[in-house]
């Protein structure tokens, strides 16, 4: 369920005011791989549940003794966008520096609490020009019942002249907190005060 109480974004999906299709469908495999369990484990991930968004997937386990967020499952349709394969890499060296070590703690948060989260989030591409991505981030157990990785389903509008290469994801324009059964964090999350 989206929430976003006093929060100071918009919720657009592309730039539209909502969630897409995928995005809703992304997190309805996740409850049904949850089948009876707070959070899914890594294994409850079946192919079949997330097929559709295979090339789109990841799976991060963030570090708990530094920030960190490497990758330890990725999707061929990143290697589109990056011309390499991201696993072990650390997404926080994807992203603008000045906005490092809040999308580490926002996926603290979702391991934390426990919830999700989705955003639209612009990628600068090496040509000089921008694309929109939407991300939804719920958490998942590599085992046992305590969330510690992440799965995420990045969408995009491709554009007509083919996939851009993506030089460094920007600062989200829009974020919503996703409820999966235990609140959210506060409004003013990050410094964000509605």
């Amino acid at each position: 369920m989206l929430v976003s109480p006093g929060s100071a974004y918009p919720s657009p999906s592309h730039g539209t005011g909502q969630r897409s299709a995928d995005s809703l469908a992304f997190e309805e495999a996740w409850e049904a791989a949850r089948d009876g369990l707070a959070i899914p484990t890594r294994r409850a991930i079946e192919l079949k549940r997330i097929a559709r968004f295979a090339r789109r997937f990841a799976i991060i386990e963030p570090g708990r003794d530094k920030p960190a967020l490497p990758f330890r499952l990725v999707g061929s349709g990143f290697f589109d966008f990056f011309g390499q394969d991201l696993t072990g890499l650390d997404y926080l060296t994807l992203v603008d520096p000045a906005i490092a070590r809040l999308a580490y703690d926002s996926v603290i948060a979702c391991l934390d609490r426990p919830c999700g989260l989705w955003q639209s989030t612009p990628a600068a591409t090496a040509g000089g020009g921008r694309m929109s991505w939407e991300y939804t981030i719920l958490p998942i157990a590599k085992s046992g019942t305590v969330p510690d990785q992440i799965m995420v389903y990045v969408d995009f509008d491709a554009p007509d002249t083919g996939l851009p290469a993506v030089r460094r994801v920007e600062h989200s324009t829009v974020w919503h907190w996703l409820d999966i059964g235990w609140g959210v964090p506060k409004p003013d999350f990050g410094g964000f005060a509605a």
